[in-house]
């Protein structure tokens, strides 16, 4: 009797383990996508990509997570002409959320554009990032501004 009740809450002890183990520590591929397709053409690529490191089993009331939502601003070849990026830490306990830290990246990988400004905030639960990139030809230069906005839920949901 005794080794079936041990057997019993050793089994049920596990299950509470492995039922508290996050997704995003199960899942290999925690990435998100959108495409936004413009009139002239090109089109705007949104991936969520999941940055926390997998810590395991959390033992505390309050979770963290680290995620980072780019835009990529690609011509109709899917040719990455520029990006900007907002990376965010947000902490959340069921029922609030609040970024912790954030940062901007950009990129103008193509040879005709170029990062003219950059900048990030947060506030709350939200964090974003704007970017100016211009377009240098030989008629003359324009500017293109994109901004990426990211948020999270009071359970996690990052979006």
């Amino acid at each position: 009797m005794k080794k079936t009740i041990t057997i019993t809450l050793i089994i049920a002890l596990i299950s509470c383990i492995f039922l508290s183990i996050p997704a995003s520590a199960i899942t290999t591929d925690n990435t998100e996508r959108t495409i936004e397709y413009l009139d002239n053409g090109d089109y705007i690529e949104t991936i969520i990509t999941d940055n926390t490191a997998s810590s395991g089993i959390s033992l505390y009331a309050t979770n963290t997570i680290t995620k980072t939502k780019t835009k990529y601003y690609k011509n109709s070849s899917g040719t990455v002409l520029w990006s900007v990026a907002i990376k965010a830490t947000f902490s959340y306990n069921g029922s609030t959320s609040t970024c912790t830290g954030c940062s901007h990246i950009t990129t103008a990988p193509a040879s005709a554009w170029s990062i003219k400004s950059a900048s990030h905030s947060k506030s709350g639960n939200t964090a974003t990032a704007k970017a100016t990139a211009t377009y240098k030809t030989s008629a003359g230069s324009t500017d293109y501004s994109m901004s990426v906005t990211i948020k999270c839920s009071a359970t996690g949901v990052v979006s």
